[in-house]
Parts: C-alpha cells; sequence; structure tokens
C-alpha cells in the first residue's frame, strides 16, 4: 500500500495525495524554480526512481535505463562521501559540470541517514551551485516534512 499525504491541511477543502503523486508534483515545482533546470527526479537511498520530471520541449540526452544507471550510480557516490563527513562535514549537495549539462544531487536526510536524492540537470551554462543554494535548497527544506513522514 502506497503512503498518502494529506494536502492543504484538515479541512474539507483537503486532498489526499498518494507518496508517488506528491514526488512528481515536487518534481515539476522544483523545474519552475529556474529556466536553466532541465529535468528533475526524486530516488530513494539506493538509487531507485520514484518520479521524474522534464522541462517541456527537452530532448532528454540519455535513455531511461542510462537515467535509472545514472541514479544508481549517484547513490552509491552520495554514500561514499558520507564517510568522509567527520572531517570535512556535512554533503550539502555535488555537482558534476559535463561538456552538454551540469548534473547535481541532494541528499534528504532524516537525520544521519538518506532517505532519498533529488537529481538534478541543468543546461551547461547555468550557474548550478547559485541556483541550488537560492533555489532548490530552501524549496526541499519547505517540503522536507512530507519526505520524511
Amino acid at each position: 500500500m502506497l503512503p498518502v499525504l494529506l494536502v492543504n491541511g484538515a479541512s474539507s477543502n483537503s486532498k489526499v495525495v498518494t507518496s508517488d503523486e506528491y514526488f512528481q508534483n515536487f518534481c515539476g515545482e522544483i523545474l519552475n524554480r529556474h529556466y536553466f533546470i532541465r529535468s528533475a527526479a526524486v530516488a530513494d537511498h539506493v538509487g531507485h526512481l520514484m518520479a521524474t520530471a522534464c522541462r517541456r520541449g527537452l530532448a532528454p540526452l540519455m535513455t531511461q535505463d542510462e537515467s535509472s544507471r545514472a541514479a544508481a550510480q549517484a547513490a552509491i557516490r552520495a554514500a561514499t562521501r558520507n564517510k568522509f563527513k567527520s572531517k570535512i562535514g556535512e554533503l550539502q549537495f555535488s555537482l558534476s559540470r559535463y561538456e552538454k549539462l551540469v548534473r547535481a544531487t541532494v541528499p534528504i536526510k532524516n537525520g544521519e541517514k538518506t532517505k532519498f536524492l533529488l537529481l538534478l540537470t541543468f543546461d551547461s551554462e547555468a550557474e548550478a551551485d547559485s541556483i541550488i543554494l537560492k533555489r532548490i535548497l530552501p524549496c526541499v527544506a519547505e517540503n522536507k516534512d512530507y519526505f520524511l513522514q
């Protein structure tokens, strides 16, 4: 059975939304945060994709299977980075700049444990670090309670 979320409080205007719907809506909300964002995806802590959204009219550079493998690899890299946090601090996000795009991984944690990963791609000319700090991390913080239920 899928977990459900109550949206808009406990009034007669409330709407029950499954977590899959919530994740999909969240990905759409992330896309709307900046025009340089190409795609947004939510994966669980082992890299299984829960929801994805791409900018309208965008031709994906990778197949769905390749994107799934990339999500699993991002989860492995995020877990590996955790091993060094006592020396360098908590991972806020990681960025990789390629010729054709920029990829980012943002962990969504419950205390010490990563529950989900927000996987983003940006156009190559994007100042992704600034966009994440100013637009994405605040959105994740606003929605964190839904992710950690």
